[in-house]
């Protein structure tokens, strides 16, 4: 088949969704299918090639149709650079052609309002209001892809029929992190202590992801328990309020070194907050699934997004948005070794059905019907 994934995203980017894209396309184009990942081309941003900067071999082209790039070179009047970018690159859209595509794939409802409908599929990662333009959208397209049984129940609260929609959760590539090191010395450049125990977190600072409430925990483990967050982009830094001296702040480290990182660490936390609908019931974090494979217990926050994949006998739970139960998981988990162990067992065999390649097939097999 022709296959045509088209996104708004800047690519290659610091945000994990970058490399999902690039990796199913990847997926696809192993499969044997052809590929065009149609992304636009912006004046501002990172200008690596994006095949070297994800570590995804070239299989399939990419098309760059010219668009503006108001939010790239300034943040004062986001909300209006951003719709302004928006409708330039909808607008180049609609002088690309399409016509030789047996699939359209894209991730933006927006962006599905003004592709051919032939043969046109949206992926959904969250409902982020179910105004006239997201249920003109769903109309149009052919068939859904809901990356979580939360946002699959959503739709269907919205008069979506259910066999519309396919439930592919993000996923691992467990090559990666079989061939990766982890070297506690790396630690070392960055002030930590290798011989102290790490707690680790990586992703985005945003509130909805639960980074404060892992912040105000370290005040409640040992000093010795060094609490890490790696990954956030500069603006992320700049308006991070932090204390302790338990604490550090690591800036984004490029793909090729996160799975070093995440097997040298003692325990990985993923802290959602109960208090957002995207993070509570809709999300499927890509770091989940790669704290999976890393083979390190994970805590994670007891929301119903997280129990998809995770259950008692493979993770350990807090209560969302409370800091001293999140403190008092870490301790339980630092101080029972063997359960550690059975767990991360449990983890490892659970992330097996959740490479990108099984994701990639599944999509496949649903757009091919």
């Amino acid at each position: 088949m022709n296959i045509s994934y088209v996104v708004s995203n800047r690519i290659p980017s610091a945000r994990a969704n970058g490399y999902a894209i690039m990796k199913l396309c990847e997926e696809w184009a192993t499969l044997g299918h052809v590929v065009r990942l149609v992304v636009p081309k912006r004046k501002h941003g990172l200008k690596d090639d994006p095949f070297v900067y994800y570590g995804i071999k070239p299989l399939f082209t990419i098309a760059r149709p010219p668009s503006s790039d108001f939010l790239g070179k300034s943040r004062t009047l986001e909300r209006v650079r951003y719709v302004l970018d928006t409708v330039s690159y909808m607008y180049a859209l609609r002088k690309l052609g399409f016509s030789n595509d047996d699939v359209i794939y894209t991730r933006e409802y927006l962006v599905a309002l003004v592709l051919p409908k032939r043969n046109l599929f949206l992926e959904m990662h969250t409902l982020p209001n179910a105004g006239f333009l997201m249920r003109r959208a769903l109309q149009r397209v052919r068939g859904l892809v809901a990356i979580s049984a939360g946002v699959r129940d959503a739709l269907v609260n919205l008069g979506i029929e259910k066999e519309k929609i396919l439930v592919a959760h993000d996923g691992v590539d467990p090559e990666v992190f079989a061939r990766a090191n982890a070297h506690r010395s790396m630690w070392g450049k960055f002030g930590i202590d290798p011989h102290k125990r790490i707690v680790l977190y990586t992703g985005h600072f945003y509130e909805w992801k639960g980074t404060d409430t892992l912040l105000e925990a370290a005040q409640f483990v040992s000093p010795d328990v060094q609490i890490v967050f790696m990954g956030a982009a500069e603006e992320e830094l700049e308006n991070l309020r932090y204390k302790g001296k338990n604490i550090h702040i690591v800036p984004y480290q490029p793909f090729e070194l996160v799975p070093g990182f995440l097997k040298s660490a003692d325990v990985l936390v993923l802290p959602n907050s109960g208090k957002h609908a995207i993070s509570r019931e809709h999300a499927s974090p890509l770091k989940l699934f790669e704290y999976m494979a890393a083979g390190v217990p994970i805590v994670a926050s007891d929301v119903p997004s997280i129990r998809e994949i995770l259950d008692d006998s493979s993770a350990f739970w807090f209560t969302p948005d409370d800091a001293e139960s999140c403190a008092r998981a870490i301790s339980y988990v630092l101080s029972h070794e063997v359960e550690a162990r059975e767990k991360i067992s449990r983890a490892r065999a659970i992330v097996e059905k959740y490479t990108w390649h099984a994701r990639a097939q599944a999509i496949l097999e649903r757009v091919a019907i």
